[in-house]
């Protein structure tokens, strides 16, 4: 008994005499001392006073739980947004950090130091992620996603981001002209010079910012008059002149499509009357709605019987963008 004893004792310490290494580092535990002094290399230190089968760990590595002497190596890395969810704002910041996942399937307890990364943008909206892994958004017509991503050493992960839009009218060069930005995207696509609000890009007589206004196509010329039966709009077109009564007593109305986020667009609708073409005079009563289809409503004002002492006979519907 008293020799088998000293034979797994020789045993064992050839064990931890024997050199450990992986694709990332390599170390020769044969020059720590029986006291377990620490060890090192150009790419890691280790402390191997831990006991068999305990975990230990540094800044650049760790030793699996229950197998003393042998390294994890990183698998991929973990992105997050530092205190957040994954989501912000057009325009805005987000703090993004990075932590090593390890083939052990165990996940660093600290996030890696940023700039120990190399940041990139995969795709989507987002103008930059600099060396501190600060990452910037830019103007969005509509809530798009990016991708972020991040290297450490050959290790890549990436991070899905949602970018949030803000407010209708600020995207790129479609910023504060009046128009909202995904429509001009759907007729237009991005960046277009025919999308500008006073273009008129199929020819007739109705500017973008018009054709936004009466729920018309800017693609597409001469679409007519506004069109409905009871409450439900047929087509959306140009404002038209409207009877109702007798034979023997009629109204006239001055009906027009509007928006029916108009306000929410900054858009203004005013009703002029005229007698001769020259004079003007709008409208005081307030707008009724005819037909609403969800996104396009059917005005109406009731003619005037007199402007400055003529009968009122002509109209046209003023449109603005605050």
């Amino acid at each position: 008994m008293q020799i088998a004893r000293i034979f797994i004792i020789a045993y064992l310490l050839s064990v931890h005499a024997l050199a450990g290494s992986s694709t990332d580092y390599s170390l020769e535990p044969a020059v720590l001392d029986g006291g377990g002094a620490a060890g090192s290399s150009s790419s890691y230190a280790l402390n191997p006073s831990i006991g068999s089968g305990a975990a230990g760990a540094s800044a650049g590595f760790a030793v699996r739980s229950g197998f003393s002497g042998i390294l994890s190596d990183a698998s991929s890395l973990v992105l997050a947004a530092a205190g957040a969810a994954g989501s912000m704002n057009e325009r805005a910041t987000l703090q993004l950090e990075a932590r090593i996942r390890y083939d052990d399937d165990t996940l660093a307890a600290v996030a890696l130091p940023a700039a120990d990364l190399t940041w990139s943008v995969a795709e989507g909206p987002l103008a930059e992620i600099n060396s501190a892994g600060l990452a910037a958004a830019s103007s969005v017509y509509q809530n798009t996603s990016a991708t972020a991503k991040a290297t450490y050493q050959g290790v890549d992960g990436r991070l899905e981001i949602s970018v949030r839009n803000l407010t209708n009218d600020d995207f790129e060069t479609y910023a504060s002209d009046g128009l909202t930005d995904t429509w001009q995207v759907h007729y237009f696509g991005v960046s277009s010079a025919q999308a500008a609000a006073g273009a008129n890009p199929d020819g007739d007589t109705l500017t973008n910012l018009q054709e936004f206004a009466f729920g018309t196509d800017p693609s597409q010329s001469s679409a007519g008059t506004v069109q409905w039966t009871g409450s439900t709009l047929l087509a959306a077109g140009q404002p038209v002149l409207f009877a109702s009564g007798t034979a023997a007593s009629f109204n006239y109305y001055a009906v027009f499509a509007r928006r029916k986020d108009f306000a929410a667009a900054g858009l203004t609708y005013t009703v002029e009357f005229s007698g001769d073409l020259a004079t003007w005079m709008a409208s005081t009563s307030t707008p009724s709605v005819l037909a609403d289809d969800g996104e396009i409503q059917v005005a109406s004002v009731p003619y005037p019987l007199f402007v400055n002492g003529k009968k009122a006979t002509f109209f046209r519907v003023k449109v603005q963008s605050l």
